[in-house]
Order: structure tokens, then C-alpha cells, then sequence
């Protein structure tokens, strides 16, 4: 008997074997798998500029980054420079992991069903279904926020009314302890609960070409439908998640120290300068093979959660249907 085949209609098995199968014979999702999965980062710009040692000219005045240099602050048009470019990036990132997120839903749904999805097609899907993906993120987000200021606030205030009216230690220390596990319960259910319906939602919104806020509510009617199933399902990815993590770093720590390795050689030999060289492109290949690693796991994450949704979604569809 399958061990992870532990509530009846699903098979946990058969779930993470066929995102792995998904997610390894369609490598060509991993550019999506990389902004909508697993590991996305976002860069920060690097500062930079020519520094004269000896100590700037009337000439170099001119110049933002005299100032840095010594030790000065930047002026306002670098911050503002900054700023812009440091929005922009965070802006052109959300929006690749918008489009990234339906053209990976979409394109293993097809998959799955016998389908073929190239990048090009993956990408229409996605871009397609941007602004409804918009509204569903800016949905859960002021949805997120709004639990936050409902709970948060008030507690806020009973704590602090309690700790300003009296300052003896047992009413300080029953309110706070109370504070303390409404909150918690709060965060748990912010933490496994929501983002669960989050994973649903998106799926409906995607495969059953649904609005944000009907999206939502399908999202959250099939989770009710299956509390058990869905937890679980977290709880897997959560254990597989952290084997995959503990994994990734220990396969960087030898690649990086086998890359690393030439260039070492190099400075025992007294070659600063080509140690430099290796070292750089020994970190342009860490770099890509970790995007390439990343973007593997990414597409496998976002596989198991379409993949069991469509496992779900037909145990639960008279549950979930909405009109």
C-alpha cells in the first residue's frame, strides 16, 4: 500500500511523481518555474563608479559619485536614480511572476491531460490572464492586510490599555499571554491556511478562467471541501521543501569549492591576476547553474499544487461550483 495514499480519493504518490515527470521532461518551464516557484529573489543594483584615490577635481565635483568616494552623501538625483530603478526592477519582477504563475498553471494542467505546451504558448497563457492574476494578488493582499489591522490593532490596544493602566504583574502577564495566542492563531491561519486557498484560487482562476473574487471564493470553497486533504498537501511540500533545501545547499558548498578550486591554485602560484579571472568565471557559472537549479524546483512546486488541485477539483466540484 502506497504510504503516502492516507485519505481516500487522492494519491499523495502519484502527485509528486508526475510534477517531478512534469516539471523534468519540460525544461523549458524552468524560466517560469525560476520567477513563480521556489528561491525567487530579487537583485538589488550594485553601486559602482570610478574613484579617484587621489582625491577628486573641481572636474569630478561634477560627478555623483564624487561624493561617495569621500565619504560624502549621495546626492538627491543618485537616491532618486536609485529609487526608480530599484521600482522598476520590483515592478518588471511582480509582473514576470504574475505571467509566470498562469503559463506554469496552465501549461501542467495540459500537460497532464496529454497535452503539449511549447514557451511561446506558456507565455500567451500567461500573459493573457496578467490582469485577472493582478486582481487576485491584490485581492489576498488587502484581504491579508485587513486581518492584520482588524486583529492586530485592537490586541494592540488591549495590551498596551492593560500595561498603561496598572502595573501589576498578573494582569500584565494573563493579557499579554492571551495577546499573545490570539495572535499566533492569527498567524497560523495567515501562514498554512490562506496560502492554501491562495494555491486553489489561483487554479480556478487560471483552469476554470474565473474573476479574482469568484476565483477566491472557489479557491476557499474547495479547501472547506477538503481541510484534511489540503493540509496534508502542505505538509508534504513543507517536508519536501526542506529536502530539497538542505540538498540545494550542500551541492552549492561542493560546486562552489570545486569551481573554487583552480583559482585557489592559481594565487598559491603567485597569479593574482588570472586567479581573479577564474574566480569571476567560476561565479558566472555558479550563478547560472544555481537560476538553473532554482527554476527546476520552482516548476516542480508549482506543478504539485496544479496537479493536485486537479485531483481535488473533480472530489469536491459539487462543493466548489459557484455560479
Amino acid at each position: 500500500m502506497d504510504p503516502l495514499r492516507c485519505l481516500p480519493g487522492v494519491n499523495y504518490g502519484e502527485i509528486i511523481g508526475t510534477s517531478v515527470r512534469i516539471a523534468w521532461h519540460n525544461r523549458h518551464l524552468w524560466f517560469f518555474g525560476l520567477f513563480a516557484g521556489a528561491g525567487f529573489n530579487v537583485p538589488l543594483p550594485n553601486g559602482g563608479g570610478n574613484f579617484d584615490i587621489k582625491g577628486p577635481d573641481r572636474a569630478d565635483a561634477a560627478v555623483p559619485w564624487s561624493s561617495l568616494a569621500q565619504g560624502g552623501a549621495p546626492s538627491a538625483g543618485l537616491l532618486v536614480a536609485i529609487g526608480v530603478g530599484v521600482l522598476v526592477i520590483v515592478l518588471a519582477l511582480i509582473a514576470l511572476s504574475l505571467v509566470s504563475q498562469g503559463a506554469l498553471t496552465e501549461s501542467v494542467a495540459a500537460i497532464d491531460r496529454g497535452g503539449q505546451r511549447s514557451f511561446r504558448t506558456a507565455w500567451q497563457a500567461g500573459t493573457r490572464r496578467f490582469w485577472r492574476l493582478l486582481g487576485l494578488a491584490a485581492l489576498f493582499l488587502a484581504i491579508f492586510l485587513a486581518a492584520v489591522i482588524v486583529i492586530g490593532i485592537p490586541l494592540a490596544a488591549i495590551v498596551y490599555g492593560v500595561f498603561t493602566a496598572t502595573d501589576a504583574l498578573e494582569p500584565r502577564i494573563v493579557v499579554g499571554v492571551l495577546a499573545g495566542l490570539i495572535a499566533l492563531a492569527a498567524l497560523l491561519i495567515l501562514v498554512i491556511p490562506f496560502p492554501i486557498v491562495g494555491q486553489l484560487a489561483l487554479r480556478e482562476l487560471v483552469l476554470g478562467e474565473q474573476q479574482s473574487v469568484a476565483a477566491f471564493r472557489s479557491g476557499l470553497a474547495l479547501f472547506r471541501a477538503n481541510v484534511g486533504k489540503g493540509l496534508l498537501l502542505w505538509l508534504i511540500q513543507v517536508g519536501i521543501g526542506l529536502g530539497l533545501a538542505i540538498a540545494v545547499v550542500i551541492a552549492a558548498l561542493v560546486v562552489g569549492l570545486v569551481l573554487a578550486l583552480p583559482g585557489i591554485g592559481l594565487i598559491a602560484g603567485g597569479l593574482q591576476t588570472a586567479a581573479i579571472v577564474a574566480w569571476v568565471i567560476a561565479g558566472v557559472i555558479f550563478v547560472a547553474l544555481l537560476l538553473v537549479v532554482l527554476g527546476a524546483v520552482g516548476t516542480f512546486s508549482h506543478a504539485y499544487w496544479t496537479i493536485a488541485y486537479l485531483r481535488l477539483r473533480p472530489l469536491g466540484s459539487a462543493a466548489t461550483h459557484i455560479a
